[in-house]
């Protein structure tokens, strides 16, 4: 009923190496904010992409044929990932 040391010392390194790899994760997600600019979360950027979307919503709703010609080229474009 005694603790085991080198169980214990296992679960400590198996710890740090989680928390080890979670800061490398942590790392590379900072890099590649930092290239990425001011872009995405920010300013124009950031009220761009919400806009344009809207602008495609609405462009759809507003004509079926349209509509049609977008879903039929999202489910080629679905398959080709599967095959692919």
């Amino acid at each position: 009923m005694y603790p085991d040391p080198g169980r214990q010392a296992q679960q400590q390194f198996d710890q740090s190496r989680r928390f080890q790899r979670m800061n490398e994760d942590m790392d590379a997600q900072r890099r590649r904010r930092a290239r990425g600019g001011s872009g995405s979360g920010s300013g124009l950027g950031g009220l761009l992409k919400p806009a344009l979307l809207v602008g495609v919503v609405v462009l759809l709703v507003q004509n079926p044929e349209l509509r049609t010609e977008a879903w039929t080229f999202v489910q080629n474009l679905w398959t080709d990932v599967q095959s692919g």
